[in-house]
């Protein structure tokens, strides 16, 4: 039985965090792209998508994250990345996605590259 996916919001200190939970395919772009939609409408400028509770993720779910990108690039926002495995990770890199969304290792880490701006 799939994992249904699930994405919850929360509310940080430079950041807006988007915690991502179970399989991230075809079946989680209303869970994804909702939750998008609630932070852009709450003004978030830095948007932090949280992958820590994601069981599996394959091309239909990347090309959500890909749809989400676009929008953040379009709005002038800033997304940002954290909790790939390293599997996932090397998948990102592979794609060329790193180069338009920054991977971090920790959502602390993410926070202070926003920090430090």
């Amino acid at each position: 039985m799939a994992n249904e996916a699930r994405a919850t919001l929360r509310e940080t200190p430079l950041l807006t965090v988007i915690d991502l939970r179970g399989e991230v395919t075809t079946f989680a772009d209303d869970a994804i792209n909702s939750a998008y939609r609630q932070v852009s409408e709450r003004g978030a400028k830095n948007i932090l998508l949280n992958f820590s509770g994601v069981d599996h993720l394959n091309s239909a779910g990347i090309a959500i994250i890909i749809g989400v990108l676009t929008e953040t690039r379009k709005a002038d926002q800033c997304l940002l990345i954290t909790g790939l495995t390293p599997h996932y990770r090397k998948v990102f890199h592979i794609m060329g996605l790193a180069r338009y969304v920054p991977i971090f290792d920790s959502e602390d880490a993410a926070r202070q590259s926003i920090d430090s701006r």
